[in-house]
């Protein structure tokens, strides 16, 4: 293949991907220099690049390629891994995910990139699409786990409220496991939504009060500490953002 042909039919590519099209190391640095210099790739960072030429000129790069290229182990994560999977309440322009070789945010096309250390396991599985390919993304579940656990992340409260009661179901034998070392402020978090899920998650009653029986004396926060709580969760002794019947109302079903 041309370098010429790779460049108008690849997206998102990095240096060694042409290195591995062109004649020489040199030949491929000359041809990226030019390149960018006539606008006919962008540089989204050092050593990754999006093609301007053919069917992609004048259009914007798809996020998910950019962190896919960049990192072909790294895991789409937080509100990014519901946008994924399609739960997404709100569109963001922040793109989250999973890296242990990508330290540091960028931004390209009013996009921003966020990435976080890969700290421990995570259950993940590959998702496709006609628009970015393959990705790897946390399970719904593991994000389920991992917007209770991180709110800010997953947008705030209502943004994260809002978005995971969308999932048409949960895997609660996945969930048992993930929420094996949680703590306490978390598993009230995750059973005050199965309990307002209960009817169309099928939430066994049995399972809500297997979480119940773990909280200590509490209270715990459904938000920043920094913030007054509005409302409260008697069973799960959980102060809520605001009042029960409001944050109760931001649940889809």
């Amino acid at each position: 293949m041309r370098v010429k042909e790779f460049l108008q039919t690849t997206p998102v590519f990095t240096t060694a991907d042409v290195q591995k099209v062109s004649s020489s190391k040199e030949s491929a640095e000359t041809l990226l220099r030019r390149a960018v210099a006539s606008g006919e790739i962008h540089r989204i960072r050092r050593g990754l690049y999006a093609s301007k030429m053919g069917k992609y000129q004048g259009e914007t790069t798809e996020p998910f390629r950019v962190i896919s290229t960049l990192d072909p182990k790294a895991v789409v994560s937080y509100h990014t891994a519901l946008t994924a999977h399609g739960l997404v309440h709100n569109v963001s322009f922040e793109y989250s995910f999973r890296s242990n070789s990508v330290k540091s945010p960028f931004f390209f096309e009013d996009v921003r990139y966020v990435p976080y250390m890969a700290n421990g396991s995570v259950r993940t599985q590959v998702l496709h699409s006609a628009a970015y390919g393959s990705i790897l993304a946390t399970t719904r579940e593991q994000t389920l786990v991992d917007c209770l656990s991180h709110l800010p992340r997953a947008g705030g409260a209502e943004e994260a409220i809002r978005s995971l009661s969308t999932m048409p179901y949960v895997n609660f034998a996945d969930l048992e496991g993930l929420l094996a070392d949680a703590s306490d402020s978390l598993v009230a978090r995750v059973g005050w939504l199965l309990e307002q899920k209960q009817r169309e998650w099928y939430v066994e009653e049995g399972f809500l009060a297997d979480l119940e029986s773990r909280l200590g004396r509490g209270p715990y926060r459904f938000g920043s500490a920094r913030r007054r709580a509005e409302g409260w969760s008697n069973r799960w002794k959980l102060c809520l953002p605001e009042s029960e019947e409001e944050v109760a109302s931001w649940i889809w079903g």
